[in-house]
């Protein structure tokens, strides 16, 4: 079991540094959940065994297992970033603290937002999201079984199966029509905790009965379901639903095997002795893991390069063991005698202090009173997209699109189709403009989070493909002879994307119509607000430029397979030098955000675009990257 641990937390964590070859990572936390269900079930299932399930001493073992190691994390993280974040950031930052503290976080991120969002990288307690979903299914678990073992529902696997079933059923649903809510919340993550205990409730050693060889090929494919996941999906994989399905059936695998290990090449795998020391240390290594990768990028302004994040992960290893040492092992298991009370005692007034502490941190505003001289301006630009109209809202499909308010332009023949995401709509105000620069009017179709590739699949944006088929449509209809593509290109680690963009090209110029795409703009760390106070004090030359963090290798890629009858305009080229980009000219900012366009960069921007030849005939040596 530590084992499997082990590879649950070492993929979480290597996703979240960043490193590309394991772009889908973030299965292990459904792997995680397969192993709480199972081990949380068969300890209860043998209490009912022994005398009957005691929640009094259920709810003691799971406040001495969870909270010493979150409380030690969440004061530590709190000191830090006291220190390090700036008011706003401080502001948001208490809030999560006390939804973690009272095992809410994933109904706090649920509503603020979404997992894979670019301003998640930067919430030190986003993480804690996955422990209240396995703290709300601890809950109502022992409850549950102890109804049904009392009513005498027999056999007692199928009303849980029935749930499961029923959890899995509203996950495929809430995977199209509430996307962020079906990845939060319990009930369409419950079907993965279940599954673990559907597995605990199996006869024990059924596993034993099957030859060695058919042991083996199980505990081999049990890991490929792991292993193929974790190097195969992306962030554009819709997920949860039938995304989770291999590696929760692979964790599955690997548990209801054992740890037989004859012929069984997987378990002998994962009973190697560093896998098990990480194993034994994975709970803790969860905890104190994001909060590193966080504020070490707040503190260093910048994504880590490859030895940081070694360190990183080093880092992390030396502080849950040892959390496991000092924190984790003296709580878990009291002396004999010990009585329960203390232990309630000790958790609510912890789950306070945290609660009033988070509060006060919230109420304030983020304690503005350790940076005075720190503000925050309004800066225009995302008002003029024509929300829920021209540009759509996860929840909206492309019928909510209305052609005539979505022209926005006016005096001339033809038409301009301005299709993407929220990176396409920053473009508007510049466009709107620089009308007369245009070959047509300026028709603005875009969706946020809506990449426009045809054949995309968005867990954000259930309704990306019909939105983006529609294009098609739109092109056909009103006989469009200019499309500009644009998007955050390099937002989701999908490997499909370059060959996606051809084929939509090609498909689009099949029309008649000529295509211009505009690659990955630059983004930035941090809101240019906090940029601009960190660069205070610096040289007026220096002031106003950072180093991105958007990689502009994505934009030689999208360069590469574009056809010669696409114009292609690299934002970087346009905009940056020396290995910075401008995020303010002066007191004026050209970012609303880390990665958006105010409208005064948005002028800037397309000014430059049509000067480096956006229109201009295909493949313009000005435009290249």
């Amino acid at each position: 079991m530590d084992g499997l641990r082990a590879i649950a937390v070492l993929a979480v964590v290597f996703y979240h540094v960043g490193f590309a070859w394991m772009p889908g990572g973030f299965v292990g936390v459904d792997v995680f959940f397969v192993i709480s269900g199972y081990v949380i079930t068969r300890g209860l299932l043998r209490e009912a065994e022994h005398g009957g399930i005691s929640l009094a001493a259920f709810y003691a073992r799971r406040i001495r297992r969870i909270l010493p190691a979150l409380v030690a994390t969440l004061a530590l993280t709190s000191l830090a970033a006291y220190w390090l974040l700036l008011p706003p950031q401080l502001e948001d930052y208490a809030g999560s603290a006390v939804a973690s503290a009272l095992s809410v976080a994933n109904v706090y991120f649920w509503r603020s937002s979404g997992y894979f969002d670019a301003a998640a990288l930067y919430r030190p307690l986003l993480h804690t999201w996955s422990l209240s979903v396995e703290e709300q299914f601890y809950f109502l678990l022992p409850v549950s079984l102890m109804l049904a073992i009392r009513l005498r529902l027999r056999p007692l696997w199928l009303p849980v199966a029935l749930v499961a079933l029923a959890s899995f059923g509203l996950s495929l649903y809430a995977g199209r029509f509430a996307p962020t809510a079906n990845f939060y919340l319990l009930p369409t993550r419950a079907w993965e905790l279940l599954l673990g205990t559907l597995l605990a409730m199996l006869p024990r050693g059924a596993a034993g009965a099957l030859p060695p060889v058919v042991r083996g090929a199980a505990g081999l494919a049990g890991l490929a379901c792991i292993a193929g996941p974790t190097l195969l999906y992306s962030d554009a994989t819709p997920f949860p639903g039938l995304g989770a399905v291999p590696p929760c059936l692979g964790a599955a695998l690997l548990i209801g095997l054992g740890e037989a290990r004859e012929g069984n090449a997987a378990a002998c795998l994962l009973a190697a002795a560093p896998l098990v020391a990480i194993g034994l240390i994975s709970y803790s290594a969860y905890l104190v893991h994001w909060p590193l990768i966080v504020l070490g990028r707040i503190a260093l302004i910048r994504d880590f390069d490859t030895p940081e994040s070694i360190a990183v992960i080093g880092a992390t290893l030396v502080l849950a063991a040892l959390s496991f040492r000092f924190v984790e092992r003296p709580f878990r298991r009291p002396a004999a005698g010990a009585r329960l009370r203390p232990v309630y005692a000790a958790g609510l007034l912890a789950t306070l202090a945290t609660v009033g502490l988070g509060w006060a941190g919230a109420a304030s505003g983020g304690l503005p009173g350790r940076f005075p001289d720190f503000r925050i301006r309004s800066v225009p630009g995302s008002e003029t997209w024509n929300h829920r109209t021209c540009f759509l809202f996860p929840d909206q499909s492309w019928q909510a699109w209305d052609q005539a308010a979505c022209t926005r332009t006016a005096g001339k023949d033809g038409l301009v189709l301005l299709w993407g995401d929220s990176f396409a709509a920053q473009y508007v105000p510049g466009l709107m403009r620089h009308a007369d620069q245009l070959p047509g009017n300026l028709l603005q179709y875009t969706a946020a989070g809506c990449r426009p590739t045809l054949g995309v699949a968005s867990y954000v944006v259930p309704h990306c493909g019909a939105f983006n088929d529609n294009a098609l449509a739109l092109i056909r209809r009103l006989k469009i002879r200019d499309v500009v593509l644009a998007g955050r290109w390099g937002s989701q680690r999908d490997r499909d994307m370059p060959a996606l963009l051809h084929e939509t090209i090609a498909r689009v110029t099949a029309l008649g119509a000529r295509v211009h795409v505009i690659g990955q703009s630059p983004e930035f760390p941090l809101d240019p607000a906090f940029l601009a106070y960190h660069q205070r004090h610096d040289p007026p030359d220096e002031a106003g430029r950072w180093h991105p963090i958007a990689e502009r290798g994505i934009n030689r890629t999208l360069w590469a397979v574009l056809p010669d009858t696409a114009t292609f305009i690299d934002p970087f080229a346009a905009l940056c030098e020396g290995g910075t980009c401008p995020y303010a000219r002066g007191e004026t900012f050209l970012y609303g955000d880390a990665g958006h366009f105010s409208s005064a960069g948005s002028l800037l921007a397309v000014e430059r675009y049509l000067a480096a030849g956006m229109f201009a005939p295909p493949r313009s040596a000005a435009a290249a990257p």
